[in-house]
């Protein structure tokens, strides 16, 4: 196998090598690299270990920009949530198509990926921010791989910065309870309530039907949402894992709650005839139409600032529910289930900060349980 170093002009060096066997003929392959000539006698060092093992694949003149709304198109768009594909998009359209969305895609290297993060903290964008956009460009790039357009994913060699751990806003019982009074004349005092007592996401609690609430076994099934998507309006989805399609039990505030609620819908129904719109939603507007999720979290912000309470916001009621129910001593375990985590390891690092106090009250209880008669121990 041959190939050659020819320099251009100051920092660039044309490189030509054999190409793979087409039909039997091997053909040249040319490019052009920058840098010193020790880069590019490097450069081309690996070209020629490529096309030896077989991994080369030939040049296609598509760049990130391009391949990203491929992706989107294809691969996003029957194997994601609308809601998601949303989140993507913003984050590409956002962070990657402006600094190396011009990149060919067989060009883009760690170095490249690795400059985007270093100009994101530059522009004091958070650790988490990036470190989503990183999950986000290493997945797209995998599928490059898959798809033979790469022979290696360039997001392997990218490192972002380590993500802050950031210790959930949350209310104590006696701010909660100011709260509840507080929401008392608000339309959607009932949703605040029981997404307390339960746990469930705002969409979850947009999306639950009558249909999958049990009064008699005290139980709601978490099998549908609803979200409101830019340009599709309302989109019913699925749960956002698989666990997140989970069975709740109710107490019986909870269940009180939803009997309120079902008795306030029939008053509404009378009232309105047929200007009722039935839906079959558990929560709804006025006129019995789905409720829109931004309006929900509109309306949470200013019962907040309206009784002077510490910021906090819709998703934080989720926290609220999942720290008092730890700290009342139930098992991580069962609190994970109530939240539909996709494993137990991710409740106990988003509420690490409630742990050290039962890992003390465990550590006693282990003294106990050894303890000896004659305290030989």
């Amino acid at each position: 196998m041959r190939g050659s170093i020819q320099q251009r002009s100051p920092g660039s060096w044309f490189l030509r090598y054999d190409g793979p066997e087409i039909d039997g003929k091997r053909h040249q392959v040319a490019e052009t690299v920058r840098g010193t000539r020790k880069t590019a006698e490097r450069a081309l060092r690996e070209r020629m270990a490529v096309v030896e093992n077989g991994g080369y694949l030939p040049k296609q003149r598509e760049t990130v920009a391009d391949y990203m709304k491929r992706w989107l198109e294809t691969y996003c768009a029957t194997n994601t949530t609308p809601r998601t594909q949303q989140g993507y998009r913003g984050y590409v359209n956002r962070y990657v198509n402006p600094s190396i969305g011009a990149i060919h895609i067989q060009a883009l290297t760690g170095r490249d990926i690795q400059g985007l993060y270093s100009n994101m903290v530059e522009r004091g964008l958070s650790a988490t921010t990036i470190v989503q956009l990183h999950r986000i460009v290493k997945e797209s790039l995998s599928h490059a791989v898959k798809w033979g357009i790469l022979s290696r994913n360039p997001a392997d060699a990218a490192t972002p910065p380590r993500k802050e751990r950031v210790q959930m806003e949350m209310w104590d019982i006696p701010t909660i309870h100011v709260f509840l009074q507080a929401c008392d004349t608000s339309h959607y005092a009932s949703l605040y309530r029981f997404a307390i007592l339960t746990g469930m996401r705002r969409s979850e609690l947009t999306g639950l039907r009558w249909a999958n609430v049990d009064l008699k076994t005290f139980r709601v099934s978490v099998v549908e949402t609803l979200q409101r998507i830019t340009g599709q309006g309302l989109v019913v989805g699925q749960p956002k894992t698989a666990r997140s399609r989970r069975s709740i039990a109710l107490s019986p505030d909870a269940v009180k709650v939803l009997e309120f609620v079902r008795d306030c819908q029939t008053t509404q129904r009378l009232m309105l005839g047929d200007a009722w719109t039935i839906t079959g939603y558990v929560f709804t507007r006025p006129d019995g139409r789905p409720v829109i999720p931004d309006d929900i979290s509109e309306d949470f912000q200013r019962v907040v600032r309206k009784a002077e309470l510490p910021h906090l916001t819709l998703h934080g009621l989720r926290h609220a529910h999942a720290t008092i129910m730890l700290m009342a001593g139930v098992h991580p375990k069962v609190v994970s289930e109530r939240l539909g985590h996709s494993n137990i390891a991710v409740t106990m690092d988003t509420y690490s900060h409630v742990l050290p106090g039962l890992q003390e009250a465990a550590a006693c209880v282990l003294d106990q349980c050894l303890a000896t008669t004659d305290n030989t121990l």
